[in-house]
């Protein structure tokens, strides 16, 4: 085959190329809000500009190819063979980046990439056999598809239109303005606030994100939008006055910890165990986590602090106050997960500077079964510490994170999905199995609850011991239209609200109705251990009997306050462009004009909450 065939078969398999990657984009139009005709517009001008770009990417290999001589052996096949590569890639990275906002509602972004290369990321998603096996045979679909189109191209070059060269070039030109127009759009629209806009630009994979701030401003376009806003970064001051523990009683402490575990799973028949012991202990019956992942679930249980301060105290190792006092005071550790001590990182902040001796992860077998063994293990560590010497104990659950694992045979549902495969998953017709599994899963935990509490009981240890039970976070089950936890910048009710029972030796039993939070925990341990130091110094809330006037949540990027009215949500990474979003009671969103009338009065709220965001750096 001649050099001039080869080109025209090339060109002709990038043009089906092309039309590949427009229908992949908009594959996400139904996935984003787009309204009006403007969005519209912009988001088939993104689209085709965008189409271009990945085009061009998938191209490069072959282009690279093409400088080599053209006498040279076997270069005809390379080029063929480079471009198919180039095909293939790109459209995977497309396929992954669809599935993945499809069912979380983000795209591929620092969040993913931290999952896939921090240890034990990608385990923490939980994805079953049969979804390995449907990714395994979708990906080769999709390389076999190009690969049968090239052999087609090449077996039939003499059929059909021959795309020439010089309307390919064109057609290359008019894409590349199309995309630095798409571009200055974008960039307008960031910095005057044109949110339809913005919000259709969400349908577009690896966004750019371009912005111009300095540019518009010696144009003297007014900056319309609001300003960004990087919060709790800097070096950690925290807790940023001494402690005194010098009055500590040396009591044991346990805390227990199920993943994805809310509020409404407490109940006489799903969680016996848990019921009947909060019977005698103090249940709490609106209590919120700090935020709808595990990372902020956790931190703010053990620190006391909001969301965005998260990430200075990973990074520069800083452990909360109440495993610094236990850790002084001798306290014998003996910290369990049935998932991993690196993701979330919790061996960098929660247990920064515990030796690697108490930390025990089971990474291997069915969560269910990681679970009973790391019950087995704590007890037998019960067993075996040094009575002389206070215990603090932590186990974290696996069962309840999807695709929720149990032991068939003790399924309390008999009507639950038995194949959890994230591919082909109907969540509209298959919610109801999906939410059994759930519940099985959280019965299965209940059982090694109450293994432990028998445990403790025949022991004597209970009486001498503070213990509690509670979720890192809710999970949603498509009640606000989506399934699991962590979605876009949201904080529903289902994804945020868990159970708390907390068990104090000569507490009378009592059942607390007002709304408490992660973060008046940590306040209330070291005060029953004895601390009476104000909570305020180390903290950013009071202990679980003072009610908060507010509660803040967060996740990767969001944080969101609640005032028993609206839950006002915002950037705070400066990693998005910002903006204000309101939901009401219900978890409905607010329209634009009610909108910024309820941020406005707001205003002395949002102030204070940005202060104690930054408050423990400088």
């Amino acid at each position: 085959m001649s050099a001039l065939e080869v080109a025209g078969v090339l060109r002709r398999y990038f043009a089906l190329l092309y039309v590949a990657l427009f229908c992949m984009v908009a594959l996400f139009w139904p996935q984003v809000t787009i309204r009006g005709g403007a969005a519209w517009g912009f988001a088939l001008a993104a689209s085709a500009a965008y189409a271009g770009l990945y085009l061009a990417l998938a191209a490069l290999p072959c282009l690279l190819l093409s400088l080599l001589p053209r006498r040279l052996a076997y270069r005809q096949p390379l080029l063929a063979g480079a471009a198919v590569v180039g095909g293939s890639l790109v459209l995977l990275a497309m396929y992954a980046d669809y599935r993945l906002y499809a069912l979380y509602q983000y795209h591929f972004n620092g969040f993913v990439w931290n999952l896939l290369t921090t240890p034990g990321g990608v385990a923490a998603l939980g994805a079953t056999a049969s979804t390995e096996v449907t990714v395994a045979i979708q990906v080769s679909a999709i390389v076999l598809a190009n690969l049968a189109a090239m052999w087609g191209l090449h077996r039939y070059r003499q059929l059909g239109w021959q795309f020439p060269a010089r309307p390919a070039v064109i057609a290359g030109f008019v894409l590349g303005g199309l995309l630095a127009t798409e571009e200055v759009v974008f960039a307008y629209s960031v910095h005057t606030g044109q949110e339809e806009l913005l919000a259709a630009a969400d349908a577009i994979p690896f966004h750019m994100r371009t912005s111009s701030k300095t540019l518009f401003q010696k144009l003297g376009v007014e900056r319309r939008a609001l300003q960004s806003l990087r919060l709790a970064g800097g070096d950690v001051v925290y807790p940023g006055t001494a402690i005194d523990s010098s009055h500590l009683k040396p009591t044991n402490v346990i805390v227990l910890v199920a993943e994805s575990f809310r509020w409404d799973l407490l109940d006489p028949e799903i969680t016996p165990n848990l019921w009947k012991f909060s019977q005698r202990a103090t249940r709490y019956e609106n209590h919120y986590s700090g935020g709808n992942r595990t990372r902020m679930g956790l931190f703010s249980l053990f620190y006391g602090v909001y969301a965005p301060y998260w990430y200075s105290f990973e990074k520069q190792r800083t452990a909360p106050v109440l495993m610094n006092v236990l850790r002084e005071h001798d306290y014998q550790i003996a910290a369990h997960t049935s998932q991993s001590f690196d993701y979330p990182e919790l061996r960098h902040t929660v247990f920064s500077g515990v030796p690697e001796a108490n930390l025990q992860e089971i990474r291997t077998g069915e969560p269910w079964q990681r679970d009973i063994r790391n019950i087995d293990d704590l007890s037998r560590k019960i067993d075996q510490r040094d009575p002389r010497r206070p215990f603090f104990g932590f186990m974290f659950f696996e069962s309840t994170h999807a695709p929720y694992n149990f032991p068939e045979d003790q399924a309390l549902r008999s009507d639950y999905l038995r194949d959890m495969n994230y591919i082909d998953l109907d969540l509209r017709n298959n919610i109801g199995g999906i939410h059994n599994r759930y519940i099985n899963a959280a019965h299965h935990i209940d059982a090694q609850v109450g293994r432990l509490l028998e445990h403790l009981e025949k022991t004597g240890m209970l009486e001498k011991t503070v213990l509690l039970f509670t979720g890192d976070h809710g999970e949603e089950f498509m009640e606000k239209g989506r399934w699991g936890h962590g979605h876009g910048n949201t904080f529903p009710e289902e994804q945020v609200r868990v159970p708390l029972v907390l068990w104090r030796p000569g507490v009378a039993p009592a059942v607390v109705t007002h709304r408490t939070s992660h973060l008046q925990v940590a306040p209330t341990l070291l005060a029953a251990l004895g601390v009476d130091q104000p909570a305020r110094s180390y903290s950013s809330a009071e202990p679980l009997d003072r009610e908060l006037p507010y509660f803040v949540f967060g996740e990767y990027n969001y944080m969101g306050i609640d005032d028993g009215q609206h839950k006002i949500t915002f950037p705070f990474t400066g990693s998005d462009y910002f903006r204000y979003s309101v939901f009401d009671e219900n978890d409905n969103p607010v329209e634009r004009g009610a909108r910024d009338s309820i941020v406005a009065g707001a205003t002395p709220l949002l102030d204070e909450v940005t202060r104690e965001s930054r408050r423990f750096v400088r």
